[in-house]
């Protein structure tokens, strides 16, 4: 009986496991950076991520190099279009305002198309823009360029999401702007309509606080699968032991040698091992 309670205690704790990681999974955006993948592999498609949706940053560095010229194309799911929200904006400007460093947002997969509606010619400084940008097109193509000079600035943190236009459909979440996104979405504390609503009462700090705390919690977890494990072990050797201690005692030690008789002291008991 402590056998069978000890192995569902254990199954148990590797469900919780199970639910913890894919809790993770389920609420992971991807993130890419930028420099990593400048003008190779350079297109992020929607359709083929795990979420339609991308963090996408400059760096993972401090500070981004100098001599940059950077083009990188996302493309949302057939049907869609994207609403780019600026998470952090970063990038070197002289007083005048003039931009020394800049990144160029275009509404289209093509350099030669217009500017995504609303954002400047050349986006650079440190004011993020309060509101978010919708494509027209479908995707949206970045270009980063950096002079000669090294600056410690960070660039640029941008949040990316596919939509449609409604009425929405069943798997679905329906903004209060009326744009449909993935249900997936709506628990990653980040802002996928563009509308400055939360589609779920998580906020993006309790978001990572529950990350937090199910990285503790799997440590823990694994602690006692780790500790269950050794106690099961622990409890048969300890079971063997007395088994045997119990045979010396009452005068039994048997002596098997494979193809030979069987004697065991103190009885009369014979036979053959094969």
């Amino acid at each position: 009986m402590y056998a069978v309670s000890n192995k569902m205690l254990c199954v148990v704790e590797a469900l919780i496991v199970l639910f913890v990681t894919s809790f993770t999974i389920i609420n992971a955006i991807p993130e890419y950076y930028m420099e990593e993948r400048c003008n190779v592999n350079n297109i992020i498609n929607l359709a083929t991520e795990t979420h339609e949706a991308v963090r996408l940053r400059l760096t993972r560095n401090p500070a981004y190099t100098r001599n940059i010229n950077c083009i990188m194309v996302i493309q949302p799911p057939p049907g869609k279009k994207l609403v780019v929200r600026f998470n952090e904006v970063d990038i070197q400007q002289l007083q005048t305002g003039q931009c020394v460093d800049a990144l160029i947002a275009i509404d289209g997969q093509d350099q030669s198309a217009r500017l995504l509606q609303g954002t400047p010619q050349q986006i650079c400084g440190q004011s993020r823009p309060a509101q978010a940008f919708v494509t027209q097109q479908g995707p949206l193509l970045l270009r980063f360029v950096s002079g000669q000079t090294n600056v410690a600035r960070r660039g640029f943190d941008l949040l990316i999401t596919a939509y449609k236009d409604g009425p929405c459909a069943s798997n679905e979440y329906t903004c209060n702007n009326q744009r449909c996104i993935n249900e997936n979405l709506r628990c990653s504390g980040l802002d996928h309509c563009g509308d400055g609503t939360r589609p779920c009462p998580l906020t993006a700090e309790a978001v990572a606080g529950l990350a937090v705390g199910g990285a503790l919690l799997l440590i823990i977890i694994i602690a006692l699968i780790v500790f269950c494990v050794c106690r099961h072990k622990r409890k048969t050797n300890f079971s063997e032991k007395a088994h045997a201690h119990d045979n010396r005692r009452n005068g039994y030690e048997p002596t098997v040698v494979k193809g030979e008789s069987i004697k065991i002291s103190g009885s009369n008991v014979r036979g053959v091992v094969y």
